[in-house]
């Protein structure tokens, strides 16, 4: 696969999903304001027992998430995103933001509540960051 550009990697794990979703529409707010550039951004967790996207952002600028678990347009494999979501446990749930390095500030500003967080600049593939995605997802 060829490279697309050099993409920031954020990952926050919550203890419920509505904290996840209020971070996810915090990042979606200083968006709207043009404080952050292009990236995409879900909350996953896991419904019944299966890996489920619990919200999305609305038009991401560059889909690199799918929108449904077996979402064969997205730049991140259907087997990843589901493998880092298989990685949670009882009402656990992750927000996932993936975009241009500028995020930093950014991410920091919307993620209030997050009991941790993971950020790491990436030179990679589309495959190659999924890989670290899910092994995120297991420290």
């Amino acid at each position: 696969m060829t490279k697309e550009r050099d993409m920031a990697l954020y990952v926050a794990l919550y203890n419920d999903v509505d904290s996840a979703k209020a971070d996810l529409d915090a990042i979606e707010r200083l968006h709207k304001r043009d404080l952050i550039g292009t990236f995409d951004a879900a909350v996953v967790d896991k419904e019944n027992g299966r890996s489920h996207i619990a919200k999305r952002m609305a038009r991401p600028m560059v889909e690199v998430i799918p929108d449904v678990f077996g979402d064969d347009y997205a730049l991140l494999p259907y087997d990843e995103l589901h493998g880092t979501a298989d990685e949670l446990s009882g009402s656990q749930a992750a927000l996932l933001v993936v975009g241009e390095p500028t995020l930093d500030k950014a991410f920091d500003k919307a993620v209030t509540h997050a009991s941790r967080t993971l950020k790491h600049v990436i030179d990679v593939t589309a495959d190659e960051l999924a890989k670290q995605m899910k092994e995120a997802a297991k420290a």
